[in-house]
């Protein structure tokens, strides 16, 4: 059985979500993105606005993701343009944050996203030139 969100082959238990009025079968790494499929006739707890308080949690969760990802669009420009003004090369930078002069280059070439705890050194060496 196929997830019918990432399209990856289900191993072990398929989980059943909802996203809206869709019913889903998913793995568990895609069932955070859904509410737990409960039979109609269950009181779940509502919201000021009617929503149920799973769903509210998962709308807010989504949007937090969201932009975390619009933030990190143009990261590896932002980067590349602040260690230029800074003065430095890849390879110096790379010294100064302890990781390797390539990944470096794939984070400013934009074919990675960097983790929190890379961009964080990242940040700190290079805070006064990041824009």
């Amino acid at each position: 059985m196929e997830c019918e969100i990432c399209g990856a082959e289900i191993k072990g238990r398929a989980y059943s979500i909802n996203i809206g009025t869709s019913k889903l079968k998913v793995c568990e790494a895609c069932a955070r993105y859904g509410v737990a499929a409960v039979p109609d006739n269950s009181a779940a707890s509502t919201t000021t606005t009617g929503m149920p308080v799973q769903k509210k949690r998962l709308y807010e969760q989504m949007d937090l993701e969201i932009e975390e990802e619009v933030e990190l669009v143009d990261y590896g420009r932002r980067v590349k343009a602040a260690r230029e003004k800074a003065g430095l090369k890849q390879e110096e930078l790379a010294k100064m944050i302890n990781e390797k002069q390539s990944l470096l280059r794939k984070i400013e070439n934009e074919e990675m996203i960097p983790t929190e705890e890379l961009r964080m050194k990242i940040e700190r060496v290079l805070k006064p030139y990041f824009g």
